[in-house]
């Protein structure tokens, strides 16, 4: 009678255990009044928060991911400009309308002075955006009559934040900008010499982001 191969039959053996022996990742270890969330140490009020976001259908791990770990305030802020690049990619406000919400609910259930300071820092940060993005853009400009070669001065409201934009004079592009963090800009442009005297036209301040667009009427003298 032939033996079985016995370190064969071991091998054998090891591989259909070896799932049981993985090690699974530890928890870390927390204190204080932090407990462990995502193999990070985070306060109750964090955690809340992240699980309202979750519950309302924006999934924030990957853009918090790194962020994990650090205080309320970072988490807070990070998540804004998170639904603020959802928005921009998205062009809806849903993010940030959700960030806002659950922004409220962290500031009345905060522990300490601190975190409910920052959810309200954070909360209206997301708000004005919200809101910048949903008015209607408007510029001025002075004079509204020029020759070419002249200089005009042009300014915006309502842009989205911090986005770049495009001024045209007529179809020519003059110039591009980026906007302040409250969507508005001021700029100096120069009347192009293609400009027609005596020609009714405009300048236009287009958002490379938004998409908005918002007009002036200028008229190119002789």
């Amino acid at each position: 009678m032939n033996r079985p191969h016995r370190p064969a039959a071991i091998l054998v053996s090891l591989f259909a255990i070896s799932p049981l022996l993985v090690a699974c990742p530890s928890s870390p270890s927390c204190s204080g009044s932090q407990r462990p969330y995502n193999n990070a140490c985070l306060d109750n009020v964090a955690i809340t928060y992240i699980e309202c976001t979750k519950g309302h259908g924006l999934d924030l791990t990957t853009e918090l991911s790194g962020k994990l770990g650090g205080t309320f305030k970072v988490i807070a802020d990070a998540s804004v400009e998170a639904a603020y690049k959802e928005n921009k990619e998205e062009n809806t406000v849903v993010a940030l309308q959700i960030v806002s919400d659950c922004l409220r609910i962290a500031e009345s259930s905060a522990d300490t002075a601190v975190d409910k300071s920052a959810a309200e820092e954070s909360r209206q940060r997301a708000d004005l955006i919200r809101q910048q993005v949903q008015q209607t853009p408007h510029i001025e400009i002075a004079p509204s009559q020029a020759r070419a070669g002249a200089s005009v001065a042009v300014s915006g409201t309502s842009f989205y934040p911090e986005e770049t934009v495009a001024i045209y004079v007529h179809a020519t592009l003059v110039t591009q900008i980026k906007v302040n963090g409250q969507g508005a800009f001021s700029a100096t442009i120069t009347v192009p010499k293609n400009a027609l005297p005596g020609f009714q036209t405009a300048v236009t301040v287009t958002g490379e982001t938004s998409a908005k667009t918002a007009q002036a009427p200028f008229e190119a003298l002789h």
